[in-house]
């Protein structure tokens, strides 16, 4: 019994001493060598990535992170489709009034963004539907453009609509007023020299012509 405790104390003795003398050891380094014991720690550290069943072991500190980034899709493009509400405001602008109407989106400003379709209205501008022009025509406008919905403004100085008109005497040729004798709706080349004296005294008297047929029946008849 005395052997085995002699036996055990020669084995202790010097394992402790071992023991305390790497402890102190590690504690110095730590001290004195801040830097190299951070390292030591991250390179035992390790991420594991799974791909396919397989682990992949990689040191954390070689990992970088990087931003992620997500690539826009076509459907956040901001483009016009056939779902887009296509408004058009009609303004008048001798009366200061304005008409708002959704049409369907013509099959040709489909896939447009907005600068495609600025540039098609500014061609529409400067030549625009012969509707437009016998309208009165003015100007247009992108009020507002996204994907979900486009407003245009068209501008236009609507043209009167007369039914009645005025034969007028001026510089001994015929003018066409319209029935507020203020506006001139035609000039003619018809001389007053060339018209009947009973005829030529109503014009000098400003002759009423009741409709737009008995105007151009009068055009006809007189006309060179």
């Amino acid at each position: 019994m005395k052997l085995a405790k002699r036996i055990s104390i020669f084995f202790i003795i010097p394992v402790g001493m071992y023991s305390l003398g790497f402890y102190s050891h590690m504690k110095l380094e730590e001290e004195f060598y801040p830097g190299k014991y951070r390292r030591m720690q991250a390179e035992e550290t390790v991420t594991e990535e799974e791909t396919d069943g397989n682990v992949i072991v990689q040191s954390q500190e070689n990992v970088n992170i990087q931003p992620q980034v997500i690539a826009a899709s076509a459907e956040d493009s901001q483009v016009i489709s056939a779902d887009t509400q296509y408004i058009i405001q009609e303004v008048d602008l001798r009366r200061d009034t304005s008409v708002e109407t959704q049409w369907k989106v013509p099959d040709k400003y489909i896939g447009m963004d907005r600068k495609s379709f600025l540039r098609e209205m500014e061609l529409y501008q400067q030549s625009p539907s012969l509707k437009d022009q016998q309208l009165g025509f003015v100007s247009v406008e992108v009020i507002s453009f996204s994907k979900s919905r486009v407003v245009v403004r068209k501008n236009y100085m609507f043209k009167e609509v007369y039914t009645s008109f005025y034969l007028v005497n001026e510089k001994n040729y015929v003018v066409v007023y319209c029935d507020d004798l203020k506006t001139v709706y035609m000039n003619t080349n018809i001389s007053l020299d060339s018209l009947p004296d009973k005829l030529k005294q109503e014009i000098i008297q400003n002759k009423y012509i009741a409709t737009e047929e008995e105007l151009y029946n009068f055009l006809e008849s007189y006309s060179s």
